[in-house]
C-alpha cells in the first residue's frame, strides 16, 4: 500500500477553484485506460465543502500478469489567506493480499519508482488544476 498527500496554492478564490473541478471532473473520471490500467470509477462527489472522490479499481498488467489495485483520491479544496485556495490530493493504493501481488507491489514502488511517478503525476494535475483555476479568474480560459 502507499498512502501520500500532495498540494498547491491557487491564486484563484474557493468558487473559481470549485467551479473548475466541476468542468474538470468528467474528463478526469471519463479518462480511458492510462498505462495499461483498465479502470472503473466507483464514486465521485464533489459537495458544498468541495470535496472530489474518486475510487477505483484497475488491473494493470506487468510482466505479463495481472494485477488488481485499489486506487481513490481525495481532493480537498480550502480557503488559503484573502483569496486563495489551498488544493490537496490524498491518494493512497492498495494492492491485492498475497505474496505474487506483494512482490509486484514492491516492483512497483522499488525497481520501477512507481509510486514517485504516481507523485509526479499528481502534483502535475495539480499544476493543471491551477492553471485553469486561475485561468477562469482572469476570463482568459
Amino acid at each position: 500500500m502507499f498512502d501520500y498527500v500532495e498540494a498547491i496554492v491557487i491564486a484563484a478564490p474557493v468558487p473559481a477553484v470549485r467551479e473548475t473541478l466541476r468542468s474538470i471532473e468528467g474528463e478526469w473520471l471519463g479518462a480511458g485506460a492510462e498505462g495499461g490500467a483498465n479502470r472503473r470509477a466507483e464514486t465521485s462527489c464533489l459537495r458544498p465543502a468541495p470535496v472530489l472522490n474518486r475510487s477505483s479499481f484497475a488491473r494493470y498488467r506487468w510482466l505479463r500478469q495481472p494485477v488488481d489495485v485499489a486506487e481513490s483520491v481525495t481532493w480537498s479544496v480550502e480557503r488559503y489567506g484573502y483569496d486563495s485556495t489551498v488544493v490537496r490530493a490524498h491518494v493512497w493504493a492498495e494492492f491485492r493480499a498475497g505474496l505474487h501481488a506483494r512482490l509486484m507491489e514492491l516492483a512497483f514502488a522499488r525497481l520501477f519508482g512507481g509510486v514517485a511517478r504516481d507523485r509526479e503525476h499528481t502534483r502535475s494535475a495539480l499544476r493543471y488544476l491551477k492553471r485553469m483555476s486561475e485561468g477562469l479568474l482572469r476570463g482568459s480560459r
